[in-house]
């Protein structure tokens, strides 16, 4: 989707972008249930928009 808007670039392989960012929910998810606590999600979920943003392009 962001290939096809022009928001990412090429360069950036979409499906393993999406397995970095479901691998960092996923692993946050597992944290905030063995803790009882949701900040390592919160954590995970931050980090993977971070990522994602830094993959889009600057000059939308």
């Amino acid at each position: 989707m962001l290939q096809e808007s022009g928001e990412q670039g090429s360069e950036v392989a979409a499906e393993g972008l999406a397995l970095e960012v479901v691998a960092a929910l996923q692993g946050g998810y597992l944290l905030a249930e063995t803790r009882q606590d949701e900040q390592p999600f919160a954590l995970a979920l931050d980090m993977a928009l971070g990522w994602v943003k830094a993959h889009a392009r600057a000059d939308r």
